[in-house]
């Protein structure tokens, strides 16, 4: 299985990663699922945001008692509709700035940093 550069961050020493909640996936239209041969059935992404297939009725116990099921580590960009958020590996680590690389934390689809600079008058003039 093939990673995405954009689910992973590894451009400095803090290695940061989107995970994904799957109680949240309950609903959504890219949902899939299956009855195994054990008698579970198990749920997964269509898209493959996250390659982890899960017990859909522990998920659903998950949701009907707000609790969290944990989180899964994303295998490609999430999609806008995606419980998702960046888990900093070692987030004491981080430089005083913060990320080095804040367009990583900014969500799929979600707007662009635009960077600007203003040229100081000569003294000379």
């Amino acid at each position: 299985m093939s990673f995405d550069r954009e689910a992973s961050c590894r451009r400095c020493r803090v290695y940061c990663d989107w995970v994904i909640d799957p109680v949240g996936c309950l609903g959504c239209s890219r949902l899939y699922a299956y009855d195994a041969k054990d008698g579970r059935r198990y749920a997964g992404c269509v898209e493959r945001v996250h390659a982890a297939e899960v017990d859909l009725g522990v998920l659903e116990q998950c949701a009907e008692e707000e609790r969290g099921f944990g989180g899964i580590r994303a295998v490609r960009v999430p999609l806008p509709i995606c419980s998702a958020v960046v888990d900093s590996a070692y987030p004491r680590r981080l430089p005083e700035i913060g990320c080095v690389n804040p367009e990583f934390y900014e969500p799929p689809g979600g707007g662009t940093f635009v960077m600007t600079t203003r040229e100081q008058p000569s003294r000379d003039a």
